[in-house]
């Protein structure tokens, strides 16, 4: 890629220039949805097997609770 400095001493009227900038931009933006998207379902995952965990931890101290007093 060329240096942002270079890009702002050439003439901006070139040809295809605006098509090229939108491309540009609907790339970043669909970009940005995936990153977004692929954060909420890495959270959503995090968060199931955080309750997993949990729900695992509760059996589980729930059978030692019952096993108590008993040899």
């Amino acid at each position: 890629m060329s240096d942002p400095a270079d890009q702002q001493e050439q003439p901006s009227g070139r040809r295809g220039e605006a098509a090229w900038q939108a491309h540009l931009e609907r790339v970043a933006a669909r970009n940005d949805r995936a990153r977004k998207a692929g954060r909420a379902r890495r959270e959503a995952d995090e968060r199931e097997r955080h309750r997993a965990r949990r729900e695992r931890e509760r059996r589980q101290m729930a059978a030692l609770v019952g096993r108590r007093g008993k040899p």
